[in-house]
């Protein structure tokens, strides 16, 4: 089945399989995935959907880090439903 789909999307998700099955932590591979650098724009669209959908499965309150938050500059970041989450003012970011 794996001749059907485009060779570079099957093995950036092969990629992602074998890190989470290894045991990385979501996070951590949002991480992995949003630091990709890619040239295409279908790919790059690709990236932001895969990094959208892992988020939703990060535990809440699991720590974000080396972020700050846009509203206060506080790095109190956690994530929340899938959003990243100021705990100082409580703003949030989606996507």
């Amino acid at each position: 089945m794996s001749y059907k789909f485009n060779p570079v999307f099957w093995n950036y998700a092969k990629l992602i399989s074998g890190v989470l099955r290894h045991g990385m932590p979501i996070h951590k591979v949002v991480e992995l995935v949003t630091s990709l650098q890619l040239d295409n724009d279908t790919i790059n669209s690709w990236k932001a959907g895969v990094a959208r959908a892992l988020k939703k499965y990060v535990p809440n309150g699991t720590i974000a880090e080396d972020s700050q938050c846009g509203e206060c500059g506080s790095e109190n970041i956690i994530y929340q439903e899938g959003c990243l989450t100021c705990k100082d003012c409580g703003s949030s970011k989606c996507g």
